[in-house]
């Protein structure tokens, strides 16, 4: 057992650079319409938070590599919500979606900038907020700077409540490789958790 989360570790800490790009993927696909709301995002940024406090992973590079992802797909809900316009709305892929989309509409007329830095703490209305942006015409400079800025500091509040949990059980110095061990597994099992939910909601459409 000591040999297996001995390996765990060490490949985690061998391919830092494999697992920050997958956190970047894993951060693209959350900005993205439909796509966004499938996403365990919490669960993956706490755990993310918890390896950067056991050494695991570089803080720098998990920030840098999360915040391009995160930008990256909010720049192309906007340019798809742009491409589509207002007409989106009746698009049979959103029919389901379309008060959601509404909501999100609204939020960014009334807010503007505010409402794409607010919205990435929004859950379910998050993803599609960067689109209504588009849709609404948004400047493109504007947004693209706001999203610039925005996106790190989303990746460092998020991060921060998995590693401070985590600096926090370093007071009793537990060995680092159980500790990779528990946040990996702690990830797998919400992981498990939200697909699990989200079967029952797809057999009832």
């Amino acid at each position: 057992m000591d040999a297996f989360l001995q390996s765990l570790h060490s490949l985690v800490v061998e391919h830092r650079l494999l697992v920050c790009a997958m956190l970047a993927v894993i951060t693209l696909l959350e900005a993205l319409m439909l796509v966004g709301v499938l996403i365990p995002i919490m669960a993956v940024m706490l755990t993310a938070g918890a390896l950067i406090a056991t050494g695991s992973l570089h803080p720098v590079e998990v920030i840098v590599w999360c915040s391009v992802g995160a930008a990256l797909g909010d720049a192309i809900s906007y340019l798809m919500g742009r491409h589509m316009g207002a007409w989106a709305v009746r698009h049979p892929v959103l029919a389901k979606h379309r008060r959601t989309v509404a909501r999100a509409r609204l939020y960014t007329r009334r807010y503007g900038v505010l409402a794409l830095a607010v919205a990435r703490y929004l859950g379910p209305l998050r993803p599609f907020v960067p689109m209504a942006a588009g849709m609404t015409r948004m400047r493109d400079w504007t947004f693209h700077a706001a999203n610039t800025v925005t996106a790190p500091v989303w990746v460092i509040t998020v991060l921060a409540p998995g590693y401070l949990a985590a600096r926090h059980l370093g007071y009793w110095k537990p060995d680092p490789v159980w500790l990779t061990a528990v946040v990996v597994g702690g990830l797998l099992l919400v992981a498990t958790v939200m697909i699990l939910r989200r079967k029952p909601a797809a057999s009832k459409v």
